[in-house]
Order: structure tokens, then sequence, then C-alpha cells
């Protein structure tokens, strides 16, 4: 089994290149506020989530759960060229959650697992991943909403992970898994009335493939796939009219990983990886159950996912699925949720816009 390479697909682009002085001016603006700057905007210009119900009246927050990495595990790990036996998940207890949250909030601001923790992580959480297989390439641990890509490096100075030791490291000093743990034993009521109602039915889980090198955030990218339920009929099911309406770096902050090529070299190149998106687009709609209502959030809500293309092997590998729109967490990298309503909802019914910086 081998990572999914690119098939011969046509697909209509619109290569767009935006100014990294632009971005640069967002981030400066993120950073200082808006004094000095284009007191027309309220908000960033890229990347933007979360937007209010005042500014987006027309929208919901969507939920999550049709997104969840455990139901799209199995099609990650082929994309991977990965057996279901390469993947581990552990289950954690409300009780043991809880103590990784309190040790999160006192490790987090130090950098290192809080002395006053130590103890108590001995003997109620390290304990848990005993079982945990080590390859020697390591492990790499995702939980069902992110990874903790932010944690502390471990030894091996990457997110690889040799030891329970790694395990525990990466848990306690990352924001983001933090952030996935308090979302999960404190819910907001920023969220939808289905994900609020089951709020506590299911485990906290922790899953660990095989660490893989080659995916690194520069080679990833993101995928807007928007809701179709409106257009589909009595003759005509959803998933005909399932289809990619943007793609953007995922690394948006930062210079392309191709800012060396030509135009005309990146414009090939984009195209390239747009055909790579729409063969992973393909597998995730061959997986689709329409009995299963979670499945179906996909067409009444939209999508996004998000795909690492290693140039140096010409594979292309599915990250995660994520949640699409204004209201949601999922952030939108080169594009604007409300200002760039019309390309990634296609609404303007036009080609493909594929973003990158330079």
């Amino acid at each position: 089994m081998s990572p999914w390479k690119s098939k011969e697909v046509t697909l209509d682009i619109q290569f767009t290149r935006v100014r990294f002085l632009d971005v640069l001016e967002d981030i400066r603006t993120r950073v200082l506020g808006n004094q000095n700057h284009d007191s027309s905007r309220s908000g960033p210009r890229f990347n933007s989530s979360f937007h209010t119900r005042h500014e987006t009246p027309e929208s919901t927050i969507p939920s999550e759960y049709p997104y969840s990495y455990k139901r799209w595990l199995p099609l990650i790990l082929r994309s991977r060229g990965l057996s279901p036996s390469d993947a581990q998940i552990v289950k954690l207890s409300s009780t043991k959650a809880h103590l990784l949250l309190r040790a999160a909030d006192a490790s987090i601001p130090a950098g290192h697992i809080n002395r006053l923790y130590r103890e108590e992580i001995q003997e109620e959480i390290m304990p848990v991943f005993e079982k945990l297989q080590f390859p020697p390439e390591g492990l790499f641990m995702r939980l069902d909403a992110c990874s903790a890509k932010d944690s502390v490096q471990t030894a091996s100075g990457d997110a690889s992970l040799h030891s329970v030791e790694d395990v525990v490291l990466q848990l306690v000093t990352s924001q983001r898994a933090r952030n996935a743990l308090l979302n999960v034993l404190q819910p907001s009521k920023e969220k939808s009335a289905f994900d609020l109602e089951r709020t506590g039915l299911e485990p906290f889980e922790l899953f660990f493939l095989p660490f893989n090198c080659h995916m690194q955030t520069p080679r990833e990218y993101r995928v807007f796939c928007p809701p179709i339920w409106h257009l589909a009929s009595s003759t005509s099911t959803p998933i005909s009219h399932t289809h990619i309406s943007a793609i953007s770096q995922y690394q948006w902050h930062k210079p392309w990983l191709f800012t060396n090529k030509t135009e005309d070299e990146g414009e090939k190149i984009a195209k390239k990886i747009a055909i790579g998106c729409q063969k992973i687009l393909d597998e995730i709609i061959r997986e689709v159950d329409l009995r299963n209502l979670m499945d179906n959030g996909l067409f009444w809500q939209g999508f996004t996912f998000d795909v690492c293309f290693d140039e140096e092997r010409n594979t292309f590998e599915l990250v995660e699925l994520n949640v699409f729109g204004c209201r949601s967490a999922c952030g939108s990298c080169l594009f604007h949720w409300k200002d760039d309503q019309l390309v990634l909802y296609n609404r303007n019914r036009g080609k493909l816009e594929f973003r990158v910086t330079f």
C-alpha cells in the first residue's frame, strides 16, 4: 500500500499570487490593532474564523461531529499507505482528562511539567500509555480536534514521540491540546446545539500514528468544499454536486514553498496540487454513507480538508477533515470567510481559486 499519487484530471483554476507584503501588514495589524491602519477594516484580512452572528446573520455554528478524526481515520491511514493496525488509540477517563487540563494550565507558562503535578502524573497518567508501541521513527500524536504541534519540543527536536515521557510533555505544554481538552470538558455556548447535547457522551481519545518526517506544514494545503444540499434535486444526490471552490497554502503567514519558481511554473505546480486534491475529494465521497446522519452533515454544512503534497515523492496525503463556514473555528488561510464568500461558497459559480503568497 502506498500514498495516493496524482491521476489524469482536468481542472480549470484561477491561480492567485497574494503579495507577501500584504500578509505581513495583516500580521502587523493583528499584533498592533487597527491603529494607523485601514479604519474600514474591523478584523483580519486573511485567515479569519469565528465570525459573529452580527457579522454573518445568515450563518449558523456548524456541528463538528461530521469531521471527527476517528470517523475519517481509516481514509487518512489509506492515503498514507498505512494499515489499520498502524494506529494506536488510547482512551482517557474524564477524571484523567481533568487532571491533564489542570497540569497543562500550570505547565504551559513554564514550558515544562509543573513540579506540583509530577507525582500525580506519574501515578495517574503515565500508566495509561504503558502499552504504546514506539517504532524507530517515533509516534505522532493527534487529539480528535487537533494535533499538539505547538508543544515544547521533545529530546528528538521535532514532534516525534519516543517515550511515554514525551507523550505527557507534549500533552501538558501544548495550548492547542489544552484548548481541546477544555472544549470537551467545559464546552462554551458557542457550539452547535447538537454538539452541546452530545458533550460528555463519548470518551476522550488520543490517536497515535507512525511519525512521518515528510509531513511538514509548508507542504500542506487547505481545500474548501461548500455546502451543496440546495443543489440536489429529485434526480440527483448531493454527492454529484460536491466540488472544490478554493485551495490555499496552509501556512498562510509565510512565503509559498515554491516562491523560487516563475509564475508559469508556479501555476503548473498549483494545477498539479489541485488535481491531487480532487483525487482525495473523490476518495472522501466514496467513503460517505448517505444513510449516516453525520456523513450527511458534510453536504449541508460543507467541509474543508487538509492535504500534504510531497513534491519529492509526488504523493498526496490526507491530513484531516475540518468544519466549513464563517461561524466555524476553521481558519480560512489566504482567504477571508466573509469578504471572500462569493469564492469560498462558490456563489459566483466561478473557477476554483488557488491562492499562494509570494
